[in-house]
């Protein structure tokens, strides 16, 4: 389960590693829902809500796999 991670009763953050997907953006899969969530520019902090399910994904940079 994701949460907010303001309190020890969510999970700190889910982790996804990005990549790019078929046409070419990059993506992470929700670890929660699998839904696919792409973007043309992560935030600064590395984080992603996923529009599915809310999950706050802590994602894992391309330039780092």
């Amino acid at each position: 389960m994701s949460g907010c991670a303001s309190c020890s009763s969510c999970s700190s953050g889910d982790k996804a590693k990005e990549y790019i997907n078929g046409q070419g953006l990059f993506a992470v899969k929700c670890p929660d829902c699998d839904k696919e969530i792409t973007f043309k520019q992560l935030p600064k902090n590395n984080k992603l809500t996923c529009p599915e399910c809310g999950a706050v994904i802590q994602v894992i940079r391309l330039l780092l796999n």
